[in-house]
């Protein structure tokens, strides 16, 4: 079983390669599924667990529930993308 630290940093390496470009989470992606059949499965679960921890961590420091965080993201997102197209 995996701690939830390791699935965390799982989730670090992940959005650090997601937040580089393209290029590098392409390689990124290809060296992860040459070592793990399974990558794509592990590499949910520790975004999961991230999103998970900074949800919790936004949430102590606004004194938000995490529910009324999520909301005000699609709430923020929804705007945002019509703007878009606009």
């Amino acid at each position: 079983m995996t701690s939830d630290y390791d699935r965390v940093r799982t989730g670090i390496e992940f959005m650090t390669a997601y937040v580089s470009g393209n290029d590098l989470l392409s390689d990124y992606l290809a060296e992860r599924r040459r070592e793990d059949p399974a990558a794509a499965e592990n590499l949910m679960d520790g975004t999961a667990a991230l999103c998970a921890a900074l949800l919790r961590t936004l949430a102590r420091m606004t004194g938000k529930t995490e529910h009324q965080i999520l909301q005000e993201l699609a709430r923020g997102t929804h705007r945002h993308e019509q703007r878009s197209d606009d």
